[in-house]
């Protein structure tokens, strides 16, 4: 009998054993391991690479794709302008009874653009000596003018003693009336002033957007932004 008890408590004392080495003993953790894969973690959302030493070539950052586009709007301007509408109440009788007159205006935005797909190899100069990458740029040049629908006003109708009625324009006369009102547009918005406020804005823009870029292939460079 008391041989039995001794047996029964040899194998209670095994069996615990070996839950309390199952419970308390803690598996090596693949992630405690100790090495260096060439990426140091700052949060979920950000890595940085150990420099490898490679050579990245500034243009080949810079330059985009062909398939893609990129269009640069340094400068907007808004102009308004006006046009007056005379047509006689009979055709070729010119003449002041029968004359209609009326007046519309436009207002527009006028956009300064700076291209930087003609951005090629020959217009990035790294001068590794001074540490100075430069970028020469096109002056921007007004490329759209987008009227504002809303805001056409058309003025009060004068119609001389016998022209009747309302004034009656064809599609030609309403294409004519588009042409001219985008001649004058253009006129009021490609001035020398508002040339030179598009390029002293677009200098920053350009050197805003990629020194970040030349930053991060080169600390040590500085970036300078010119004109062909």
């Amino acid at each position: 009998m008391e041989k039995r008890i001794l047996q029964a408590i040899c194998v209670i004392l095994i069996i615990a054993s070996v839950v309390v080495v199952v419970v308390f003993h803690k598996p090596e953790s693949k992630t405690d391991a100790s090495y260096e894969d060439g990426v140091e973690y700052i949060d979920p959302d950000t890595i940085v690479l150990v420099d490898s030493g490679a050579k990245v070539s500034f243009s080949e950052v810079i330059l985009s794709p062909p398939e893609e586009m990129r269009k640069l709007i340094v400068f907007q301007q808004d102009a308004t302008v006006s046009a007056d509408i005379e047509k006689s109440k009979i055709k070729n009788w010119n003449i002041g009874v029968l004359m209609q007159n009326q007046k519309v205006t436009y207002t527009a935005k006028g956009s300064f653009v700076v291209d930087l797909d003609k951005l090629t190899e020959d217009c990035i100069i790294d001068d590794p000596d001074s540490k100075t990458l430069t970028i020469r740029i096109e002056h921007p040049k007004l490329e759209t003018i987008e009227i504002d629908p809303n805001n056409i006003k058309i003025g009060t109708q004068d119609n001389g003693f016998l022209a009747f009625g309302d004034l009656a324009l064809t599609v030609k006369d309403y294409v004519d009336l588009e042409k001219d009102l985008r001649k004058r547009l253009t006129e009021k918005l490609d001035t020398s002033a508002n040339g030179q406020q598009a390029d002293d804005i677009a200098l920053e823009m350009v050197k805003k957007i990629y020194e970040p870029v030349v930053r991060a292939v080169d600390d040590d460079y500085t970036l300078a932004v010119e004109f062909k």
